[in-house]
């Protein structure tokens, strides 16, 4: 099984915008059956709609990064 949000976290670091994020991470579920399955399950599991919660996962991840680098600054 596919640990998504690990993949979504690693894509997320490896892409500079959002938008581009989310092109590879839809290109990925359309080439492997699998991870779209996982995906729907992941979904299922943490309570997000499979239309968005990708996005909400990222959204969620980078609300938390600025949080920490705001405490930092303190």
């Amino acid at each position: 099984m596919n640990d998504i949000s690990e993949i979504l976290r690693t894509l997320l670091d490896q892409y500079s915008r959002v938008s581009e994020m989310e092109r590879e991470f839809v290109d990925m579920m359309n080439n492997d059956p699998q991870l779209r399955e996982d995906y729907n399950m992941w979904c299922e599991e943490y309570g997000y709609d499979p239309k968005s919660g990708y996005i909400d996962f990222l959204d969620e991840q980078l609300r938390d990064r600025d949080e920490f680098w705001e405490t930092l600054e303190e």
